[in-house]
């Protein structure tokens, strides 16, 4: 009955470990991208907002009323926000290897 026993032991033992490693994994990645969306909508989105703006600024006041109407600006905000996030997963979140290739910056 020993060798059974130490079995399940060993076999419970694995799972509280690969159980453990997912919540780890699943912790940091919503923290990544909890922080990574706090950047993106607090500093780049807002830049961004602003160069369209200026494209947009040369429009009429019933031309603008009319987009307003649509919904345009919901809908170019939605996407620019996700093409933001997109842009911003891909520079900030890479593997230290890559980041050591790119040098310090200073």
């Amino acid at each position: 009955m020993g060798m059974v026993w130490d079995w399940i032991t060993n076999g419970i033992t694995h799972l509280l470990g690969k159980t453990k490693e997912a919540a780890a994994g699943l912790v940091g990645k919503g923290l990544a991208t909890f922080g990574l969306t706090t950047v993106t909508f607090n500093a780049i989105l807002p830049r961004l907002k602003e160069f369209v703006m200026q494209f947009v600024g040369g429009l009429d006041g019933t031309m603008m009323q009319f987009l307003s109407y649509l919904g345009v600006g919901v809908a170019f905000s939605m996407i620019l926000s996700a093409l933001a996030v997109r842009m911003a997963w891909k520079v900030f979140i890479m593997p230290k290897a890559m980041a050591d290739q790119l040098g310090s910056g200073s």
